[in-house]
Protein backbone atom coordinates (compact mmCIF):
# COMPACT_ATOMS: atom_id res chain seq x y z
CA UNK A 1 0.00 0.00 0.00
CA UNK A 2 1.47 3.51 -0.76
CA UNK A 3 0.51 6.22 1.39
CA UNK A 4 -1.00 9.29 -0.18
CA UNK A 5 -1.18 12.91 0.40
CA UNK A 6 -3.32 14.11 3.64
CA UNK A 7 -4.88 16.99 2.04
CA UNK A 8 -8.29 14.85 1.28
CA UNK A 9 -10.73 16.88 3.08
CA UNK A 10 -12.38 20.81 2.37
CA UNK A 11 -12.80 21.13 5.52
CA UNK A 12 -11.77 20.63 9.28
CA UNK A 13 -13.82 17.90 11.65
CA UNK A 14 -15.23 14.80 12.17
CA UNK A 15 -15.81 12.65 8.62
CA UNK A 16 -19.66 12.32 9.33
CA UNK A 17 -19.64 15.86 8.92
CA UNK A 18 -18.66 15.95 5.36
CA UNK A 19 -20.11 15.58 2.57
CA UNK A 20 -19.60 12.09 0.33
CA UNK A 21 -17.54 13.91 -2.07
CA UNK A 22 -14.24 14.93 -0.10
CA UNK A 23 -14.89 11.40 1.40
CA UNK A 24 -14.70 9.82 -1.78
CA UNK A 25 -11.49 11.66 -2.68
CA UNK A 26 -9.99 10.79 0.86
CA UNK A 27 -10.13 7.07 -0.14
CA UNK A 28 -8.78 7.15 -3.12
CA UNK A 29 -6.25 9.72 -2.77
CA UNK A 30 -4.77 9.06 1.16
CA UNK A 31 -5.72 5.18 1.12
CA UNK A 32 -5.27 4.64 -2.95
CA UNK A 33 -8.18 2.85 -3.03
CA UNK A 34 -9.57 1.62 -6.30
CA UNK A 35 -13.22 2.82 -7.05
CA UNK A 36 -15.38 0.12 -9.04
CA UNK A 37 -18.69 1.75 -10.45
CA UNK A 38 -19.54 -1.14 -12.43
CA UNK A 39 -22.39 -2.75 -10.10
CA UNK A 40 -25.70 -1.04 -8.71
CA UNK A 41 -23.34 0.75 -6.18
CA UNK A 42 -20.12 2.51 -6.09
CA UNK A 43 -17.39 0.16 -4.30
CA UNK A 44 -13.98 1.01 -2.69
CA UNK A 45 -11.32 -1.82 -2.71
CA UNK A 46 -8.11 -1.37 -0.91
CA UNK A 47 -5.19 -4.01 -1.23
CA UNK A 48 -2.80 -5.04 1.39
CA UNK A 49 -0.63 -8.05 1.70
CA UNK A 50 -1.84 -9.00 -1.22
CA UNK A 51 -5.50 -9.38 -0.48
CA UNK A 52 -8.45 -7.17 -1.69
CA UNK A 53 -10.69 -6.26 0.84
CA UNK A 54 -13.63 -4.09 0.06
CA UNK A 55 -13.45 -0.92 2.38
CA UNK A 56 -16.66 0.88 1.39
CA UNK A 57 -19.84 0.88 -0.70
CA UNK A 58 -21.96 4.29 -1.84
CA UNK A 59 -25.00 4.65 -3.94
CA UNK A 60 -24.31 5.85 -7.40
CA UNK A 61 -26.68 8.79 -6.70
CA UNK A 62 -24.82 9.35 -2.89
CA UNK A 63 -24.82 13.20 -2.39
CA UNK A 64 -24.59 16.02 0.61
CA UNK A 65 -23.94 14.49 3.93
CA UNK A 66 -22.31 11.22 4.48
CA UNK A 67 -25.17 9.48 6.77
CA UNK A 68 -24.20 7.78 10.22
CA UNK A 69 -24.57 4.60 9.27
CA UNK A 70 -22.07 4.62 6.10
CA UNK A 71 -19.46 6.68 8.12
CA UNK A 72 -19.49 3.47 10.61
CA UNK A 73 -19.66 1.14 8.19
CA UNK A 74 -16.40 2.17 6.47
CA UNK A 75 -14.95 3.00 9.61
CA UNK A 76 -15.18 -1.01 10.59
CA UNK A 77 -14.33 -2.37 7.32
CA UNK A 78 -11.38 -0.44 7.83
CA UNK A 79 -11.11 -1.66 11.11
CA UNK A 80 -10.96 1.70 12.50
CA UNK A 81 -13.25 3.04 15.67
CA UNK A 82 -14.71 6.44 14.36
CA UNK A 83 -11.99 8.25 16.52
CA UNK A 84 -9.22 6.64 14.12
CA UNK A 85 -10.91 7.24 11.02
CA UNK A 86 -11.18 10.79 11.96
CA UNK A 87 -7.67 11.07 12.86
CA UNK A 88 -6.62 9.11 9.41
CA UNK A 89 -8.48 12.21 7.62
CA UNK A 90 -6.70 14.68 9.78
CA UNK A 91 -3.82 13.17 9.46
CA UNK A 92 -2.78 12.14 12.82
CA UNK A 93 -2.80 8.59 12.04
CA UNK A 94 0.46 7.61 9.96
CA UNK A 95 0.33 5.07 7.46
CA UNK A 96 2.62 2.95 10.04
CA UNK A 97 0.01 3.30 12.35
CA UNK A 98 -2.95 2.09 10.26
CA UNK A 99 -1.12 -0.69 9.62
CA UNK A 100 -0.46 -1.98 12.29
CA UNK A 101 -4.26 -1.15 13.58
CA UNK A 102 -5.24 -3.28 10.67
CA UNK A 103 -2.59 -6.07 11.75
CA UNK A 104 -3.65 -6.23 15.17
CA UNK A 105 -7.60 -6.80 14.24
Amino acid sequence: MTWRSCACLSDAGLLHSVDFRPLQRCLISKLGAVEDRRSHHVFYWLTIEGADHRIAKFSHSSRGRVPDFIVADTAARLKLSRRELDELAECTLTEEGFLELWASR
